[in-house]
């Protein structure tokens, strides 16, 4: 069989090219009925009968070795010429250790027929017979190529199974014959697999399933079988765990929605900061805020009822509001709100969809859903709110739970459908303010909907 070049064999110490360099070239020099060359393999490194010779020769200058490979200055002894023997010396001493290492690979040819013969005759039904014996006289000195055909139990030939070819290192090769529908059903892990492959190996993968992407809850912490996470966001969105600055995206909605600003806009706390901004100007003022909530309010009470109503809900807003997002320590007096500094008002005990930065993260929207919305009808009822809060409150944050009630309970009940549920679609457009342009455009108030007040905001830059 040829015989490949070795990259990995050191270059001589005359700095000539070696044996293995140049076997290719060489191969077709070999004249006819020459002995073919054979392989000792051991951890990668071939070991031929040229290179024996052609480095036994001595320090002269090398002459043609078998098969025209030139040889490079030796160890010791004479240089080796066309199909010459092995010079004295150290040539001498690696030509007896390349018999015997000959000799070895034969006896473990015979060692490695032996054990395959067993196996295949062990199997039974699975394997009919070895069909033919390695041919060839004296395969080692002739180089003739013996072969063995091992056909299963599915009749099939020979040359229609896939080959396999075992180098024996004496000068035969064994070739086995393999069924491919052995390999490609994965329910098949049967004696005829085993053969080649371990246990538990079977179609060329393993047998046991892949473990999960994510360990949703594990039986020592109760409290997470109660509360899963979500395991396959990744098969709907890509990065649903990083923070997203403009868009508010979801499981049904991977790129956020139709009037999410362009890069560089409003993060999706601005956007909800920016309802309650009537002219757009980036400065929430106390009566701006009244009527925002009017507009809302319109929902539970009728005129005069909701403006009524929102005066105090305004004050509750602003009055935190203006001296947070203040550009000084000292609150604004006419109470107006910085709409860039919204990111100041985060506080604890929340539903940390957003981050500090006012940036959201779908992943943890999603598990809002997936930890409260427990019979899985797409939203949060009342009592599910209310377990929220529980859920999401931090220990001693009297302050961060005080407002999260607040906006919570103000948010379902303005928000819910004729069920008194929540639905995922309003929760996501209340991070972003678009749930509250439609339920202002719904209660009558067509002039600050989505198409006549959010879509020309988003166009200037701002929401």
């Amino acid at each position: 069989m040829p015989r490949l070049p070795n990259p990995f064999r050191r270059g001589s110490r005359s700095g000539r090219s070696t044996a293995a360099s140049s076997a290719v070239g060489s191969e077709a020099s070999t004249p006819a009925g020459a002995r073919s060359p054979r392989t000792l393999s051991s951890h990668g490194l071939n070991i031929g009968d040229e290179d024996i010779s052609t480095h036994a020769g001595g320090g002269g200058g090398g002459g043609a070795g078998n098969g025209g490979v030139i040889a490079s200055g030796g160890l010791g002894g004479t240089p080796v010429g066309g199909g010459g023997t092995p010079g004295k010396g150290v040539g001498g001493t690696l030509a007896a250790a390349a018999g015997d290492a000959r000799e070895a690979a034969a006896a473990a040819a015979g060692s490695v027929k032996a054990a395959v013969s067993g196996a295949v005759g062990a199997v039974g039904g699975g394997a009919q017979k070895l069909a033919a014996a390695v041919t060839g006289s004296s395969g080692a000195e002739s180089g003739k190529t013996g072969s063995a055909d091992l056909k299963y139990g599915t009749g099939k030939p020979l040359d229609s199974a896939m080959d396999m070819n075992l180098d024996l290192g004496s000068g035969a090769t064994w070739r086995v014959g393999l069924d491919p529908a052995r390999f490609t059903d994965p329910s098949q892990d049967g004696p005829s697999a085993s053969l080649l492959m371990p246990p538990g190996v079977s179609g060329g993968g393993l047998a046991a399933p892949a473990p999960p992407l994510v360990i949703a809850s594990i039986p020592a912490a109760p409290i997470t079988l109660q509360r899963p996470v979500p395991t396959n966001l990744p098969d709907y969105m890509d990065n649903p765990g990083e923070s997203y600055r403009e868009a508010t995206p979801d499981r049904f909605h991977p790129k956020g929605g139709p009037l999410t600003p362009s890069p560089g806009g409003p993060t999706s706390l601005q956007q909800h900061f920016a309802y309650f901004d009537i002219n757009k100007d980036g400065v929430i003022t106390l009566p701006e805020c009244i009527t925002a909530f009017a507009y809302l309010l319109r929902r539970l009470l009728p005129p005069p009822l909701n403006w009524a109503a929102a005066v105090p809900a305004a004050l509750a807003v602003q009055l935190p509001m203006a001296w947070l997002t203040a550009d000084s320590w000292l609150p604004d007096p006419l109470l107006r709100a910085q709409v860039k500094n919204a990111h100041k008002v985060v506080h604890g005990s929340n539903s940390r969809a957003w981050d500090r930065s006012g940036h959201f993260t779908p992943a943890r929207f999603e598990a809002l859903l997936s930890k409260y919305d427990r019979d899985g009808k797409g939203g949060l009822s009342l009592l599910d709110v209310l377990s929220m809060l529980r859920g999401q409150a931090n220990l001693g944050d009297l302050l961060g739970m005080a407002a999260s009630t607040g906006e919570w309970l103000m948010t379902w009940a303005l928000l819910r459908d004729d069920t008194g549920v929540l639905r995922r679609e309003d929760m996501r457009g209340m991070y972003d303010g678009t749930a509250f342009y439609r339920l202002a455009e719904r209660n009558g108030y067509k002039h600050y909907g989505l198409e006549s007040a959010r879509r020309p905001a988003v166009e200037k830059g701002y929401a």
